[in-house]
């Protein structure tokens, strides 16, 4: 494998920080370099206005930070070549997404960084992709079954089968027997809720029906009163601290929350959230809902860049660098669309043109040995990240301020579900 990487790569790999490059060694390789003035624009198919747009606009910010410092490692490396993006809102809508990636295409880009955010926005704009002979590196879709060995995208997060673990680890070690889910219709929510009550029911522990809702729904009164009756069903055979509710949702748990106040008794069991609801400002930002997150003992796993202790200099450079452009703190997703852009470019850079047969094939071989954010992005067959540990974020209340902070970790070697802090 090392043979196909150009020897001009190999400072950075090795170093993994593009100021590090020997510019002797950049100069190195045999093949020839592209045409003068080269400019090769990537698209990004984001939300901005819908569900998160706040992580959207964080994802930008990690795309143009890291643009920046390709293009500082390509001169250096010798490569007369300028990378730009063009950025679209899908509205988290499928069609719309669809009508944004053939508006970009026409217009010349075969490259796609980051998004679309959604699960059901990717498997929408997948055939477009594979026809197309386009490449896309996705960093926010983890639906279960989506991804497979030849659609031209590749997915920087492992599937839901590995979040499902994450969460069966942590009910395991809390005590939990009896899980109510609420659950999100669409190919994320149904293929997660699924993994989750395989792997919970082996373990022993035992799934209600719950309740599911349509993407579109707005108002959460019925849903409350279903999972109300369910948890009562629970906590008189199970008892109250052996049941727990999943919520797995993007954001509209805070219209689930505002439901759930209504009923006393499911604030008297413990609550779990998943990816698509971590580090929302919307439970945060309003007394209310936060007061609940902290009462149930809400807390969200997603994938980590570190663990629950610490995370990596870089990372949270990187980190604070959008913090300060945008005054959003990023998540996990946001952050990785840096990486994403990061290794289609270099990609591009090691084919040496824009023949998208070869940049495809080049992807995987690039993050065979990326790591610059402190996290592998190894494939595996099906081009969705080998493995990833799980950090839990959770509601805390320190001083009258209500803030998300990393409470737990799961170690995926391990299968083991560690607490930050001695409970």
């Amino acid at each position: 494998m090392k043979k196909q990487i150009k020897n001009w790569m190999y400072p950075f790999i090795i170093s993994m920080g593009f100021v590090l490059i020997l510019a002797n060694g950049c100069k190195k390789s045999e093949d020839p370099l592209p045409a003068g003035g080269q400019t090769i624009n990537f698209g990004a198919l984001l939300d901005l206005t819908v569900n998160n747009p706040q992580n959207g606009l964080a994802t930008k910010a990690a795309i143009q930070f890291a643009l920046e410092d390709l293009n500082a490692y390509a001169a250096i490396a010798g490569r007369n070549v300028t990378f730009t993006c063009s950025y679209a809102d899908t509205k988290m809508d499928t069609s719309e997404a669809k009508n944004q990636m053939e508006i970009m295409y026409n217009k010349g880009v075969r490259m796609f960084l980051s998004g679309p955010y959604s699960s059901s926005e990717l498997k929408a704009v997948m055939p477009f992709v594979k026809k197309n002979q386009c490449a896309l590196i996705n960093t926010s879709s983890s639906a279960i079954g989506l991804n497979y060995a030849g659609s031209n995208v590749f997915r920087l997060c492992p599937d839901d089968n590995n979040q499902a673990m994450a969460l069966v680890s942590a009910a395991k070690a809390e005590g939990i027997t009896a899980v109510i889910p609420i659950v999100r219709n669409d190919i994320w929510g149904n293929s997660l809720a699924e993994a989750f009550k395989t792997r919970f029911v082996a373990e022993g522990g035992f799934v209600y029906p719950g309740s599911i809702y349509a993407t579109s729904e707005t108002s959460f009164t019925s849903l409350a009163s279903t999972i109300q009756s369910q948890v009562n069903q629970a906590v008189a055979a199970y008892g109250a601290t052996k049941v727990a509710v999943l919520a797995l949702t993007f954001s509209e748990i805070a219209g689930i929350f505002t439901a759930a106040i209504q009923y006393g008794e499911l604030g008297s069991v413990k609550w779990y959230g998943c990816d698509g609801n971590a580090s929302l400002d919307t439970l945060t930002s309003n007394v209310t809902l936060a007061a609940f997150a902290l009462k149930t003992g809400f807390m969200s796993p997603i994938m980590g860049i570190g663990n629950a202790w610490t995370t990596p200099d870089f990372t949270m450079r990187l980190s604070e660098k959008i913090a300060l452009q945008t005054g959003i703190v990023p998540d996990v997703t946001a952050l990785s669309a840096y990486d994403a852009t990061f290794i289609m470019g270099m990609a591009e850079l090691q084919v040496g043109n824009t023949d998208m047969n070869k940049i495809i094939a080049m992807i995987p071989q690039v993050c065979d040995f990326y790591d610059k954010m402190g996290i592998e992005r190894r494939l595996n067959v099906n081009g969705d990240q080998a493995k990833a540990d799980y950090v839990f974020w959770k509601v805390m209340h320190p001083e009258n301020v209500y803030y998300w902070d990393k409470f737990a970790t799961y170690w995926a070697d391990e299968d083991q579900f560690e607490y930050r802090w001695p409970l």
